[in-house]
C-alpha cells in the first residue's frame, strides 16, 4: 500500500485534496472501469486515455496513472473495507479514506462520508492475501508452489516499480549518460558495479522526451531483465536467434554486448512488435538485428541447427513483474498457468532444433512459479536427451528488489539428433 491511515490531515494533504479536479477523477474512474469490467491491461488503458485527452498536462497524467496503479494494486483490500460500493467513484473515494485523506464534498461520496473505512484496515491487513490484494485462486496456487516464499515475494512486488534504464553502449557510455541527467538535475544512481549500464532514475520523468532517449543513448529496461544478456554472454561475431523477441529489448541489449558484430535474428508471431523493434534498432544503431515474422513452422525448419545460441524468452504468467503490471494478478489463474505451461513446452520442443550441435539454448521467463521454470526445464531435459543443463538462476524480487526472472543455460550435445 502507499500508506495506511495516519489520522493526520496536515497542510500538504489538504493542499493535495484541494487540487482534486472532477475531470481527472473521472479519468481515473473510467480507466478503472476498463481494467476491471473490460479486463484490459492498465498500461494500454492509460495510453488510450492520454491519447484521447491530449489536453492533460504532465501533472494530470501523473495523477491519473498514480491513482489507477495504486487502486489496482490494492483493489481487493479497498473492496473488502467498503463491500457496499456501487461504482468506481466510491472505490476511488474509499482509497482516499484508507490513505487518511479528506473526501471532497461531492455527491458521489455521500455514502462514504457516513462510513468508518479507515478503522477497518488494521484488522484486514492482518490477512496477507487482503493486504496484498491477491485473488483467492492465485493465493492458493502461490502457496502450493512457493510455500513461505510466496508472501515475501508478494510483499516485495506490492510497490511501484522503480524506473531503470539501460545505457546503450553502441552510442554512449554510463558516465556520459549520468553526466547528462545530472546536468538536467535528474537524480540517478548506478545499481550494481558489475552491471554498469544499469542505472536507476530516482524521480518520475518522461524519458521519451529526453535527448538521451531520442538519440538512442538509453532504453527503458528493468535491472533483472538486463541480467539476461549478461547471463548469455554472447561473443561478437556469433549467430544468435531471439525466438520470442517481442518488442526486442533483449535483442537490442545482445547487439550492444556483441559490439554490433555478428547476426541476431529476432523472431515473433506479432508483426506490430517486430515493426516496433525495427524502429528501436534504428534509433539504437543496432545494425546486426534482422527481424522475421513467424507465420508458420517453415521458418523454424529453415533455421534448424543454424544458431550458436537461441534465446527463448517464452510467454509466461508474468507473475514476477506485478510491480509494473498489478492488474495482471487478477487474470492469473491455475487454468491460465496450465495453458501457458503447455505453450512453453511446445515452444521448447520446436524451437530447440534451431540450436546447432554444441550450441546453447537459453530458456527465460519472468515468472515466479517452478511449473513454468525449473519443472519445465526438467521435463524438457527428460524428453530431449540431446540437451543438458549447464546452469540456471532465479532472481527474486524479495532479494534483488527488482523484477523476477528465471534463466536456464542448456547445451545441445555434439552429435545430438
Amino acid at each position: 500500500m502507499s500508506r495506511l491511515p495516519s489520522g493526520k490531515n496536515d497542510e500538504t494533504v489538504r493542499a493535495k485534496i484541494a487540487r482534486l479536479h472532477r475531470p481527472l477523477v473521472l479519468a481515473v474512474v473510467s480507466c478503472l472501469d476498463a481494467v476491471f469490467r473490460n479486463h484490459k491491461p492498465a498500461d494500454r488503458v492509460l495510453e488510450k486515455c492520454f491519447k484521447d485527452h491530449p489536453g492533460f498536462g504532465k501533472r494530470d497524467r501523473s495523477f491519473i496513472a498514480e491513482h489507477v496503479y495504486d487502486i489496482t494494486r490494492n483493489y481487493l483490500l479497498i473492496a473488502s473495507a467498503f463491500p457496499q460500493y456501487v461504482d468506481f467513484w466510491e472505490i476511488f473515494g474509499a482509497w482516499l479514506v484508507i490513505q487518511g485523506r479528506d473526501l471532497p464534498d461531492w455527491r458521489e461520496f455521500d455514502r462514504l462520508h457516513q462510513t468508518r473505512i479507515g478503522s477497518r484496515i488494521p484488522g484486514l491487513v492482518k490477512n496477507p492475501a487482503l493486504k496484498y490484494s491477491i485473488p483467492p485462486e492465485l493465493d492458493a496456487y502461490g502457496h502450493r508452489a512457493l510455500g513461505d516464499r510466496w508472501y515475501a515475494e508478494m510483499a516485495a512486488m506490492h510497490q511501484a516499480a522503480p524506473l531503470v534504464i539501460r545505457v546503450n553502449t553502441l552510442k554512449s557510455n554510463p558516465m556520459q549518460v549520468m553526466d547528462f541527467f545530472r546536468e538536467q538535475q535528474v537524480p540517478l544512481h548506478l545499481i550494481d558495479p558489475s552491471l554498469p549500464e544499469a542505472l536507476q532514475i530516482d524521480q518520475r520523468i518522461n524519458l521519451f522526451a529526453t535527448r538521451a532517449f531520442r538519440e538512442g543513448w538509453i532504453e527503458i529496461q528493468d535491472y533483472s531483465s538486463q541480467q539476461v544478456a549478461h547471463f548469455i554472454r554472447p561473443d561478437p561475431g556469433m549467430r544468435l536467434i531471439d525466438a520470442c523477441a517481442g518488442g526486442g529489448g533483449k535483442s537490442l541489449h545482445l547487439a550492444a554486448r556483441m559490439a554490433n558484430k555478428g547476426r541476431i535474428i529476432s523472431l515473433d508471431i506479432e508483426e506490430y512488435k517486430l515493426k516496433n523493434l525495427k524502429a528501436r534498432a534504428k534509433r539504437a544503431g543496432a545494425g546486426i538485428i534482422e527481424s522475421r515474422l513467424i507465420e508458420n513452422n517453415k521458418i523454424i525448419k529453415r533455421l534448424e541447427s543454424s544458431a550458436d545460441a537461441v534465446l527463448l524468452d517464452v510467454p509466461c504468467s508474468g507473475s514476477g513483474v506485478l510491480r509494473r503490471n498489478p492488474d495482471a494478478k487478477y487474470r492469473i489463474t491455475p487454468d491460465y498457468i496450465a495453458q501457458l505451461v503447455a505453450k512453453q513446452k511446445d515452444i521448447l520442443a520446436s524451437y530447440c532444433k534451431m540450436v546447432m550441435p554444441g550450441g546453447l539454448l537459453f530458456y527465460v521467463t519472468c515468472s515466479l512459479f517452478p511449473e513454468e521454470n525449473e519443472i519445465q526445464v526438467h521435463n524438457f531435459l527428460t524428453e530431449h536427451e540431446g540437451f543438458e543443463l549447464i546452469e540456471d538462476r532465479h532472481l527474486w524480487p524479495s532479494e534483488c528488489g527488482y523484477d523476477s526472472f528465471y534463466m536456464a543455460k542448456i547445451k545441445r550435445r555434439e552429435g545430438a539428433a
